[in-house]
């Protein structure tokens, strides 16, 4: 149930790098991509109300999920001025009565930031302190760098048993079409969310992709992650070149989140410009909370040689 048996013991053997140990018969759930995991990881284990903790600038794919299921969405910023790391008074400030999930993206899209060890120790508290769960979406655990590392809340004491772990093949293997995902957590948790209908799972052959993927060489990651850095590297300094703009260098993922504020153009007037003026397409700061405003998201997604004729 679930997902093919091999392509879950790949599944729970690869999240083991982060000192988790999860049983594949019964706490991990292949998914048809990251989206569907994300639902029922809500569905299954809140009710209409609750508040759901998370730090913006956010995925653009939680908080649909969240108005849909009428639960209340509670932000926490990601100041710049920080490097994107969140205060923890400002996180512990925001919990109430009715909070119960704090949700965090690590290497978090938009930002990259890269939580530390220190700041995952801190959720922690809180969630145990206020038992809450914690949704941790690690799909970027592959794009780190600066000699930073990434850390599985999960593997923290007291952790295993409220966390729902979230992982994508999108990102590290570039399956984005293939839609293929996992939910890791303990099996009181899997239990509830096996109950909620999806409809579907992802076919043999893209299972049989997975463990291949999981299992097979990583050289092909590792040029993932040695180019995109290389990109990061040529544009974070270009965009600091440009008058006006300034990029915080981002730890992880594969974004740049350019600060425009300067140029006195909001991010969705910048972006239509560029389009209408330069024929390029990023995506407003807006678009991933209040807190995104006068920020604009660049993907490293194009080739450095795409990038020099963009001027």
């Amino acid at each position: 149930m679930g997902g093919m048996p091999d392509l879950k013991e790949a599944l729970a053997n690869y999240h083991g790098r982060y000192g988790t140990d999860w049983d594949p018969a019964e706490e991990v759930i292949v998914t048809p991509g990251s989206t569907p995991a994300l639902f029922m990881s809500f569905l299954g284990t809140l009710n209409r109300g609750d508040e759901v903790v998370f730090f913006e600038p956010y995925y653009m794919g939680y908080y649909p999920l969240i108005d849909y299921l009428d639960l209340r969405a509670i932000p926490v910023t990601l100041k710049e001025e920080r490097r994107f790391h969140f205060e923890m008074e400002a996180l512990s400030g925001r919990i109430t009565p009715r909070t119960r999930m704090i949700v965090l993206c690590s290497p978090n899209n938009q930002t990259g930031t890269v939580f530390t060890g220190e700041e995952l120790a801190g959720i922690a508290e809180l969630a145990i302190e206020n038992d809450l769960f914690v949704l941790s979406d690690e799909i970027y655990d592959q794009f780190v760098w600066d000699g930073l590392r990434h850390h599985s809340i999960a593997a923290l004491p007291g952790m295993r048993e409220r966390t729902i772990i979230i992982m994508s093949f999108s990102k590290t293997f570039a399956m984005t079409g293939w839609r293929l995902g996992s939910i890791m957590g303990d099996r009181s948790l899997i239990r509830g969310l096996r109950k909620v209908p999806i409809g579907g799972r992802p076919a043999t052959f893209i299972q049989k992709a997975g463990v291949a993927a999981l299992t097979g060489p990583w050289g092909p990651v590792e040029e993932f992650r040695v180019e995109y850095r290389r990109r990061r590297d040529y544009l974070v300094k270009r965009l600091n070149e440009i008058e006006g703009m300034s990029c915080v260098s981002p730890e992880g993922a594969f974004y740049a989140f350019p600060n425009l504020e300067a140029t006195g153009q909001r991010s969705i007037e910048f972006c239509e410009g560029l389009l209408r003026e330069r024929k390029v397409a990023i995506v407003p700061g807006v678009a991933f909370g209040d807190a995104g405003e006068y920020h604009v998201r660049i993907p490293l997604v194009k080739p450095i040689e795409s990038l020099e004729r963009v001027r």
